[in-house]
């Protein structure tokens, strides 16, 4: 899958969603920042209220994807979006995952994200977060070094 115009189609996509509150995180999040070569999906996540007209607003360019349910993630929306040349789209909003025998939910901020060259992203904070809530060890370290970076260069 090519990236090279993954610029433009998250603008595309930021301009459709703009009157929404939502975020762009994930691999694309991780790319942005420096520390992906190469997004596997596009992730966004929204509010609850949003969820439903976003998939509306998404539909008649992309095609909702089937998408079993998961054993640990307990989200209380998601759809998976694909079309041809597109990384596909994980959309996603009341996010919550089972640990043991309880739901870890966590709280989207739409207030925390921020615009930058057209495209909206949820801050690295948010997905250190959502990545230790999705047991993704090797994620959670990258964000953490590229954290600690930043906090070492702004002292």
């Amino acid at each position: 899958m090519k990236h090279n115009n993954l610029p433009a189609q998250l603008q595309q996509l930021c301009t459709v969603l703009q009157p929404f509150q939502f975020g762009v995180g994930g691999s694309c999040l991780l790319w942005q920042l420096g520390l992906e070569a190469k997004p596997n999906d596009i992730d966004i996540v929204c509010t609850e209220q949003d969820f439903a007209v976003i998939c509306q607003v998404l539909q008649p360019q992309f095609s909702l994807q089937v998408t079993p349910a998961h054993a640990e993630y307990a989200s209380a929306h998601f759809a998976r979006f694909s079309r041809d040349g597109w990384p596909d789209i994980e959309l996603m909003a009341g996010i919550a995952v089972k640990q043991g025998d309880a739901v870890t939910n966590w709280q989207f901020n739409p207030q925390r994200c921020h615009w930058q060259d057209g495209i909206c992203w949820m801050p690295p904070a948010d997905w250190l977060q959502l990545y230790r809530l999705f047991n993704r060890p090797q994620r959670v370290a990258q964000l953490k070094a590229y954290l600690l970076r930043l906090t070492a260069q702004s002292m």
